[in-house]
């Protein structure tokens, strides 16, 4: 019985991998941007192509803020394959995100349901910026594959306490910082967690090998500050820091993702008790002054999905609702330990300009494997929540991303 349902899952697993070579051959483009994005970001392979050193310098002088890393490598394997091939082990690297996503799932809750925890890992094959970043080989999926790799050895160091485990953990994450830096804040959250847990000397150990690791990524940083400051300084950048912004988008985003988690359950907020009834009145009107405020303006960029559908339907209190929502989630699974998460998130992106996909599957992946004593988890690991009713929510969402782009492509 347990090899039919192994083979099961493989099949699975088998079928979502045909589905991302497909859309890599068709050039899904259901994130919007993942086309955009890897032409304007040619040039930068076609400069390492040139050499090294012309390659650095012409992504400096573009003010790219992320690394280079990544462009490089790619140059390197097209120059001794084709883009065909790359394109190919892209889809085949953008797979295993799933697949660690699901060892994840069964370290984090060992209680829960092993069929529920494999439906569950699926829903990020249904990502329209984890398929997109497949399709058209940026950068995003090889960081989440290494931020996830991080997790995962995060949650065996939790659970063994083996001194090896931290620096494969630490190193599963510097990685994914060369290649995203943003993961970088994550760090705060490693230093807090771990760090108790070992001796004086293990603590200088592992400060001084990722410190040692990070030398080439600080001296290039250093050389794109250098170079790119009085650019900066001039010119009015998306980058500028808005935590307003950015704090109301995450609260947005945070409902959007895990509502399904809670589906019947989250519209029970227990009114007859007379604090509750309070805190949500009060919390309803701080929101109702802050959407009147109407403090987040990003013209026609970002914002997300709910941010997008209040434009399209011009009714711009919609985005706020889900900001309250969102809110209202947050409360109930607020502790120490996850203020830390929900910090790391938002300090990950203080720009004036943020994108969904700058949070898809990032906050789906920290919030399932970081959080902990909150009623999400519990959901997961008592099993009561409906694997399947989430899973169709995320294919829902996958299939209206791909309507609302080709629809605006034909436009």
């Amino acid at each position: 019985m347990r090899n039919q349902i192994y083979k099961k899952k493989k099949y699975i697993y088998l079928f979502f991998l045909i589905s991302l070579l497909i859309s890599s051959y068709l050039g899904e483009n259901s994130s919007g941007g993942g086309k955009l994005d890897n032409f304007i970001t040619r040039q930068f392979i076609d400069g390492f192509y040139v050499g090294f050193n012309y390659g650095i310098e012409r992504f400096i002088s573009s003010s790219q803020i992320h690394s280079p890393i990544f462009y490089f490598l790619i140059a390197i394997l097209e120059e001794y394959t084709s883009s065909t091939i790359v394109s190919v082990l892209y889809v085949l690297i953008s797979f295993f995100v799933p697949v660690v996503f699901y060892i994840i799932l069964k370290k984090k809750f060992g209680k829960a349901d092993r069929d529920k925890l494999f439906f569950l890992s699926l829903i990020l094959f249904l990502s329209p910026y984890f398929r997109s970043s497949a399709s058209w080989v940026t950068t995003d999926n090889l960081a989440t594959l290494f931020f996830a790799l991080s997790l995962s050895k995060y949650l065996s160091v939790k659970k063994y306490n083996k001194f090896k485990d931290y620096l494969i953990c630490f190193t599963y994450l510097i990685i994914a910082t060369y290649v995203r830096q943003y993961y970088a804040i994550f760090f705060l959250f490693y230093a807090i967690q771990v760090f108790k847990f070992l001796d004086c000397k293990k603590i200088i150990i592992l400060t001084s090998y990722s410190l040692a690791l990070f030398i080439p990524f600080l001296i290039y940083y250093y050389l794109f500050i250098q170079q790119s400051y009085s650019y900066a300084v001039a010119t009015p950048s998306p980058l500028k820091i808005n935590l307003i912004n950015n704090i109301l988008i995450f609260f947005s985003l945070y409902f959007f993702y895990l509502a399904p988690f809670y589906f019947d359950k989250i519209f029970k907020f227990q009114f007859t008790k007379i604090k509750n009834l309070f805190f949500y009145l009060v919390s309803f009107l701080l929101f109702l002054s802050i959407s009147l405020y109407d403090p987040v303006i990003l013209i026609s960029y970002g914002g997300g999905v709910f941010y997008k559908i209040s434009e399209i339907v011009n009714f711009k209190y919609l985005f706020y609702i889900t900001v309250f929502f969102g809110y209202i989630l947050i409360s109930k699974n607020f502790n120490r330990n996850n203020l830390i998460i929900y910090f790391c998130i938002i300090f990950a992106f203080p720009f004036a300009i943020i994108y969904q996909k700058y949070f898809d599957p990032m906050l789906i992946l920290s919030i399932v494997a970081l959080t902990k004593s909150d009623k999400f988890n519990k959901i997961i690991d008592s099993n009561k929540i409906n694997a399947k009713l989430v899973f169709i929510y995320y294919f829902l969402f996958w299939i209206a991303s791909n309507f609302y782009y080709l629809k605006l492509n034909t436009l």
